[in-house]
């Protein structure tokens, strides 16, 4: 199986140096293994859109020399600037713009919804997914009564065994999301490429919500279907979706589908241990851009943060980094961002 690997960021925010990373190593396994590179949008949060996100991301991509192969390629300069403070607007403009390329798009998620209705409904009719119609109030209360008891919070299930009457009657009258059902017995296990093996008990889980009741899928659904469906063997991305994995390959298992191979990579902390945030001074890759680091300086820096090549050498082409990557190689422990080694590699 040809390998294909993704990075697929949420247009959210500016490009952040952790997502730098994640890119990095996505781009360096896809070249080491003569695989693909591709770049999705994951834009199903609309109530977070920044429109300058997306070229941002891309443009800082081209800056570190990370060539996308397939997906969302590039923004035209053209574009810019795009004259309404609508943020709505403005994000469709540049969304609009987005070239293109490969033969598994769209690319960008929001327009990719009338595939992720088809797929509910297919797990629907198969009994895998069923409507909820309880109220955001109600989830609350639900949650703090599974808390109130140690619990882990989860939805009490109370749409699943509905009737069809009802079921139709409500659809009709009130709003509602699509759940998955999810096994009350057994363990969901998976060998993580960089922690190993990691198990889950489904009892624990709750049953993830596939679709929201705007006609927009949620994260968990969304990128099961759009990496099955764009072929996606290997995926890389940070340690915070290891609690939802196994949630995605149980929707992986109710299409029948095999789930790609998942290594979770560390979180780049600040020195004092914490998860490095904008608190902690330049996050984004533009910050960096702009005060006049090169890019081979933020790429060689990155590459180590987490990544051991086990030599003596610190300093590597982007060639010379595909050369030794090994995914072996990945740490389990988080590195620390050092201000002062970023110095000394943009020094160098």
């Amino acid at each position: 199986m040809k390998v294909r690997v993704r990075i697929a960021p949420s247009p959210t925010g500016l490009f952040h140096l952790g997502s730098l990373r994640t890119a990095l190593t996505n781009f360096l396994f896809a070249r080491k293994e003569r695989g693909v590179f591709l770049v999705r949008i994951e834009d199903t949060d609309q109530t977070r859109l920044i429109p300058e996100a997306i070229p941002d991301m891309l443009s800082s991509l081209k800056w570190a020399g990370i060539e996308i192969d397939e997906g969302a390629v590039k923004v035209p300069s053209s574009q810019f600037p795009v004259p309404s403070k609508n943020v709505k607007k403005r994000y469709e403009k540049i969304k609009s713009a987005v070239i293109q390329k490969g033969q598994f798009g769209p690319y960008i998620q929001s327009e990719r919804l009338e595939i992720y209705r088809r797929y509910a409904e297919e797990l629907s009719r198969k009994k895998m997914a069923y409507p909820c119609f309880c109220s955001s109030e109600r989830l609350d209360k639900v949650r703090k009564k599974f808390q109130a008891k140690g619990l882990p919070p989860k939805y009490d299930r109370r749409c699943l065994n509905l009737s069809e009457a009802e079921i139709k009657d409500r659809m009709a009258k009130n709003p509602y999301v699509i759940r998955l059902k999810v096994p009350t017995s057994g363990k969901t296990i998976f060998n993580d490429l960089v922690r190993g093996r990691i198990e889950m008990e489904n009892k624990l889980l709750d049953d993830p919500i596939l679709m929201k009741s705007d006609g927009f899928p949620t994260y968990h659904f969304a990128v099961v279907v759009d990496d099955h469906l764009m072929r996606i063997s290997h995926i890389f991305r940070g340690e915070e979706w290891i609690s939802s994995t196994p949630k995605h390959i149980l929707i992986y298992k109710a299409f029948g589908w095999k789930a790609p191979a998942i290594g979770h990579l560390t979180n780049i902390l600040n020195m004092k241990g914490g998860k490095l945030s904008k608190r902690d001074g330049d996050v984004s890759v533009s910050d960096f851009r702009q005060k006049g680091y090169l890019p081979e300086a933020v790429l060689n820096f990155i590459a180590l943060l987490g990544w051991n090549p086990k030599t003596e050498r610190e300093i590597f082409t982007l060639p010379e980094l595909i050369k030794e990557f090994d995914v072996k190689k990945l740490n389990r422990a988080a590195p620390r961002f050092d201000q002062r080694r970023l110095e000394w590699f943009s020094g160098y």
